[in-house]
């Protein structure tokens, strides 16, 4: 009788593991959607070196190789909502094999025109202007199919994984494209990069077809007719929804200020202060990257934590008071460790803060909700970077005192709102 009314043994709970971000490998849906996005990425890559280096062939001139760029850049950045209403409309994976392919045919001529000794300024610029029209409907798709491939409780490692690959193509692209380019010329690395985007559109085309979801069926998403009217409902469903309409915000004054540090205030300072040159240019880059990869990959494995909003505040806060105190280094190596520590909460943001987007915005508006984010952090680059070679004519100092505090306030200013703390 004593074995029968003994009191039991405490249970002990055992909490598993989170697994690797890796374990998202073993979908066969996923390996497909991230191969399709890294040769995607391989093929930005090579054809940014390769129109670089062919403008500054035949013209030797910076302002014809700006004037290049800016054809592609105005484009991609005005049709990203469009692109981001056609992924809603006719699903992600149609609009990103749709995008790949398209950007083949503009760049496989022109590749021939290279390699033949034929091409002329006027037709790098119409191949790099249809090259950034294409390429706004990529990244709303891309950001937007994620969560339709994995299961809720493997976005943040699906995303860790996107992210780390994003940094790792930004370090291995351009060096190897830079390597074709010295072998070959520019012509095979044009071709490079068709290549590239023909293999991925043909992987993203194997994806099985992904179920659509209506707004017609979901009574919180207004039904509307017209690539316009979708546009607009899109904009109007976002700024509805506090918590998206701070992101959105949030976003816009923390890469406003990041992007003109980053891109004029960095150079500024390896060639002037540290008299480093490119190599150290090179460094401080190489060493923000290195840590937004840490932070990607490190935000995968930890489990996401209850209340959002204070991690992205004081990730703002921290990316903010890291570009602050760059400004105020006088030596290469401070300056490359403060920024490694700083990109460590890049890759957390990019990682929990758009795995929360996700979650949040209804399925039928995932894509217009995207290009919105993207738009924030994109659309503000030619002020901010107008803005900051201004400061740095003045004082670099000036201009990373600027930018951080910019960062911290916006950080500031989200703490102080309720809806970003209940997040």
């Amino acid at each position: 009788m004593e074995a029968l009314t003994a009191t039991p043994p405490p249970v002990v709970e055992v909490k598993a593991k989170r697994p690797s971000p890796l374990t998202v490998f073993r979908s066969g849906t996923f390996r497909k959607l991230w191969s399709g996005l890294a040769l995607s990425l391989m093929g930005d890559f090579f054809n940014y070196v390769a129109m670089a280096w062919l403008v500054l062939q035949l013209t030797g001139s910076s302002l014809a190789l700006g004037a290049v760029l800016l054809v592609q850049a105005v484009p991609r950045s005005l049709l990203m909502l469009v692109g981001g209403a056609m992924a809603d409309r006719l699903s992600p994976r149609v609009a990103m094999a749709g995008s790949m392919a398209l950007r083949v045919v503009c760049i496989a001529p022109l590749a021939g025109l290279v390699l033949s000794g034929r091409v002329q300024l006027w037709e790098i610029y119409v191949a790099s202007g249809l090259f950034g029209v294409f390429d706004a409907f990529f990244w709303p798709a891309a950001s937007s199919i994620l969560p339709r491939v994995v299961a809720d409780e493997h976005l943040e490692a699906g995303n860790a994984v996107t992210n780390v690959t994003r940094q790792v193509s930004l370090i291995i692209g351009p060096a190897l494209a830079g390597v074709v380019v010295a072998a070959l010329g520019t012509g095979w690395a044009f071709a490079a990069d068709a290549a590239f985007l023909a293999v991925g559109a043909a992987i993203v085309v194997w994806i099985p077809a992904l179920a659509r979801t209506s707004s017609a069926q979901r009574p919180n998403v207004p039904a509307s007719t017209g690539l316009v009217a979708e546009i607009k409902a899109g904009i109007r469903y976002a700024w509805s929804d506090v918590g998206i309409r701070a992101a959105l915000l949030i976003i816009a004054a923390v890469d406003f200020a990041a992007n003109g540090s980053m891109n004029v205030g960095l150079p500024t300072i390896a060639h002037g202060r540290f008299g480093a040159g490119a190599i150290g240019l090179g460094v401080l880059l190489g060493a923000w990257g290195l840590g937004a990869t840490a932070g990607a990959a490190a935000s995968g494995m930890i489990p996401r934590p209850e209340r959002i909003g204070w991690l992205i505040v004081a990730a703002c806060s921290w990316i903010g008071l890291g570009i602050a105190v760059t400004g105020l280094l006088g030596s290469l190596i401070p300056a490359a460790l403060v920024l490694a520590a700083a990109g460590v909460a890049t890759g957390v943001i990019n990682t929990y803060g758009v795995s929360w987007l996700q979650r949040r915005t209804d399925p039928a508006m995932q894509g217009r909700v995207m290009s919105l984010v993207m738009l924030a952090s994109i659309g503000l680059v030619p002020i901010s970077l107008a803005a900051s070679g201004a400061l740095a004519q003045l004082n670099p100092t000036i201009l990373f005192l600027v930018a951080g505090g910019l960062i911290v306030a916006a950080s500031a200013a989200a703490a102080s709102s309720r809806t970003v703390r209940s997040i």
